[in-house]
């Protein structure tokens, strides 16, 4: 249970109390906004430009990708944000993107992206006929390494816009050394993207890594 504050459009202002620390905002008896006993806050929706968390997680096993469907991905957002801190199980593996097409079948084509990467002291990359988005550089998965990015991608539900990306990690090499990457890319096919995918190129993604997306707002 929780407090429940309910703005009621013919009794006006209701309470139900409760002891549980956690709060409902409820508008004609509907929860609108919600706050945990942590102060954690969980709404429907907000006024103006921001972020909305969608999903997330700590990996409690290791696991061949992650997947986000259209019940993550949905119309409501043009724009997403992804954080992402993984080490792969296989040492010098690359955090690749996939996208679905609007059947649902996943991207594994050349010819379905477009990428190009800069990386700092190392070699560039620019290709238009890639079989995912992905950076030239490696993640090590010895104690203390791992892969750190941001990605942002713009209209994957929109079937008359190409999908779009920017990429922005750190890479802990082999070495232990860093791999500074900045970068984008796109899908070649403006169509209505049912999902997005997220895994190296080579393994699986190891126990304990993690990951938040949001949604902008606008």
């Amino acid at each position: 249970m929780t407090v429940k504050i309910n703005a009621d459009t013919s009794d006006g202002l209701k309470f139900v109390s409760d002891t549980s620390g956690a709060i409902d905002f409820q508008s004609n008896g509907s929860t609108k906004m919600s706050m945990d006993a942590s102060g954690n806050l969980t709404a429907n929706s907000f006024v103006g430009t921001g972020l909305v968390k969608l999903a997330g997680e700590t990996l409690s096993s290791d696991v061949s990708s992650i997947a986000f469907s259209t019940s993550v991905i949905t119309t409501t957002y043009k724009t997403y944000i992804l954080y992402s801190r993984l080490q792969p199980k296989t040492d010098g593996a690359r955090v690749t993107i996939r996208l679905n097409d609007n059947s649902g079948s996943l991207l594994t084509s050349v010819s379905d992206y477009q990428s190009q990467v800069y990386r700092g002291g190392g070699t560039d990359f620019s290709d238009t006929t890639v079989s995912s988005i992905y950076p030239v550089s490696t993640a090590g998965n010895a104690s203390g390494e791992y892969a750190f990015y941001r990605h942002e991608f713009s209209e994957p539900r929109a079937s008359d816009k190409k999908t779009t990306f920017l990429l922005h990690g750190t890479n802990i090499t082999t070495a232990g050394d860093i791999a500074l990457v900045q970068g984008g890319g796109l899908l070649t096919v403006a169509e209505d993207n049912q999902g997005v995918t997220v895994l190296f190129d080579s393994g699986d993604i190891a126990s304990g890594s993690s990951y938040v997306l949001f949604g902008v707002t606008s």
